[in-house]
C-alpha cells in the first residue's frame, strides 16, 4: 500500500514539474497562432521618432475607455477588437511572418475601407513587429515603422496569450 502512495506522490510530482516547466518556456512560436490581448497601457503611448540625427519622444493621449486590445491570429491573418470580441468594428491586418519572431503588419484593404492614418501606414510598407523578450505568458515586443523618407517610429509593447 505504501509503494502505490510513493508512486502516485511521484507521478503527482513529476507532473506538476512538466506543467511548470512547459509553462515558463513559451517561445516566440507560441504567439503566432491563437487568441491574445494586448494591454492597453500609458506606456503604450509613447513613440520615439528618429530621423537623421534627431531622436524625439512624442506621448499621444490614451483612450481611457479602451482597456485592452483582443487580437486572433490564423495564419497570416489578425483581427483586432476593442475591449472584447465583437465590440465595435475589428480591425483587420496581414501577418508576413520574417522569423519566428519577427513580422510585418499590413491593414487588409479588402476587409473594409481604410481611413488616411491605416493607407499612410500600409503606404509606408507597414509596421515591423520585432520580440524583445518573454515573460510568463507575455511577450514584449518593438514596434518599428521606417517611413519611406526614412524618418523611423517605434513603439514598445506587450502581447499576452489569453
Amino acid at each position: 500500500m505504501n509503494h502505490i502512495k510513493q508512486t502516485t506522490f511521484l507521478l503527482f510530482t513529476l507532473l506538476l514539474i512538466g506543467l511548470t516547466t512547459s509553462a515558463q518556456e513559451l517561445t516566440c512560436k507560441d504567439f503566432k497562432i491563437g487568441t491574445f490581448y494586448i494591454p492597453a497601457s500609458d506606456e503604450m503611448q509613447k513613440y520615439t521618432m528618429t530621423s537623421k540625427d534627431s531622436v524625439s519622444v512624442i506621448t499621444t493621449e490614451r483612450d481611457l475607455n479602451i482597456n485592452r486590445y483582443v487580437v486572433i491570429r490564423e495564419n497570416n491573418n489578425q483581427i483586432e477588437w476593442k475591449n472584447g470580441i465583437g465590440n465595435g468594428e475589428p480591425t483587420y491586418a496581414i501577418i508576413e511572418w520574417i522569423d519566428d519572431c519577427t513580422y510585418r503588419l499590413t491593414h487588409d484593404a479588402s476587409k473594409g475601407e481604410l481611413d488616411e492614418n491605416i493607407k499612410w501606414i500600409n503606404e509606408n510598407n507597414g509596421i515591423v513587429i520585432s520580440k524583445t523578450k518573454i515573460e510568463g505568458k507575455c511577450m514584449s515586443y518593438k514596434a518599428t515603422m521606417t517611413t519611406n523618407d526614412g524618418q523611423q517610429i517605434a513603439q514598445d509593447g506587450i502581447i499576452c496569450l489569453e
